[in-house]
């Protein structure tokens, strides 16, 4: 079996950080090692961290320095240029609704597994832009979180100039500080407690228009980011599995078809692959599986079209791949459902 694949963000994310606990008069270094980092870690702003570590240490720091806004403090340290060279791309957007699907589209080469995605709002008229950070960490994560919510706010303000006043902001967790000093910092309403994170503006803020500059210039950014995706992706495994998702009814899922549409030659895929002790036919089966458990909940779908839908060319290899899976039968797994 493959291991499965660590939880990265690149280093610049922590753009500040040794800076600000100088500041706040903590140990920067003993912060530091209590998460198996250093500082020539950091001093490399597109090597990859940990990111549960990372996570980890803004909680430590929080805590030892007595600084509950520690995240928010950190944030404030940053700019648009922490997201690199998603920040190319974003800028050069036409609209606010196109630099916001630029970031979601490229942060896997920021941070793997993190959710950015747009969302009908909470009432007519308004647009949520949901923030999530992978399931797997776990444990405290309210640093992070604010720190990610008060960049997602600041890069929109910065995008499209404006103030922001009739924004709000959504947090799942209970605050650590009074919500007066939230709407200080993030000058706007916010609320605590929710069913989710990130932010909430009306709809008609995705159409504004930026000055993006020559399109000419911003579809030449666009290739050169992607380039640099598929040269250096931060979680090629969910990179793969993204592919796999995509194109597994087609039935070009080889490792020969993956590697063309990371436009990378199938040897060096493969390369990286077991530099990595990843298995191309793990994540094939993996994709599958998950796909498999959608497709049986929906009683409408044929058992032939699911196999189909999988990449089987014959129903029999789907009732193979379930009894391995769940141990039993794709129809009685569905009955039981």
């Amino acid at each position: 079996m493959s291991k499965a694949p660590s939880l990265l963000v690149r280093a610049r994310a922590l753009t500040g950080f040794a800076e600000l606990v100088s500041h706040l008069g903590g140990d920067v270094e003993g912060l530091l090692s209590g998460v198996g980092m250093t500082t020539q870690m950091l001093a490399q702003p597109e090597a990859t961290i940990s990111m549960p570590g990372a996570v980890a240490l803004l909680e430590n720091a929080a805590s030892q320095l007595a600084a509950p806004d520690f995240g928010l403090r950190l944030a404030q340290r940053q700019d648009f240029s922490a997201l690199g060279p998603i920040a190319l791309v974003a800028s050069r957007a036409d609209t606010v609704g196109n630099a916001l699907v630029a970031i979601a589209r490229n942060l896997p080469y920021h941070v793997a597994r993190t959710s950015l995605r747009m969302q009908s709002g909470p009432a007519a008229g308004l647009a949520w832009l949901h923030y999530e950070l992978p399931s797997e960490i776990g444990g405290e994560q309210r640093q992070s979180v604010e720190m990610c919510c008060l960049m997602l706010i600041q890069t929109l303000r910065m995008l499209s100039g404006d103030a922001g006043a009739d924004w709000s902001v959504v947090l799942a967790h209970e605050p650590g500080l009074p919500l007066s000093r939230y709407r200080e910092i993030f000058a706007c309403e916010v609320a605590c407690q929710q069913s989710g994170n990130g932010v909430i503006f009306p709809e008609s803020f995705l159409a504004k228009v930026l000055d993006s500059g020559n399109p000419q210039i911003r579809v030449a950014v666009e290739r050169f980011v992607a380039h640099l995706i598929r040269r250096n992706p931060l979680d090629l495994a969910c990179q793969i599995e993204e592919l796999i998702a995509r194109q597994l009814a087609g039935g070009g899922c080889s490792l020969a078809d993956i590697a063309r549409q990371l436009a990378m030659h199938e040897r060096t895929l493969q390369r990286r692959l077991d530099a990595q002790q990843i298995r191309f036919v793990d994540i094939l089966d993996r994709v599958r599986r998950k796909q498999a458990r959608e497709f049986l909940a929906q009683p409408a779908l044929p058992l032939s079209e699911v196999a189909i839908l999988l990449g089987y060319s014959e129903q029999r290899s789907l009732s193979r791949a379930c009894r391995r899976w769940f141990g039993t039968t794709p129809g009685a797994l569905r009955t039981s459902s």
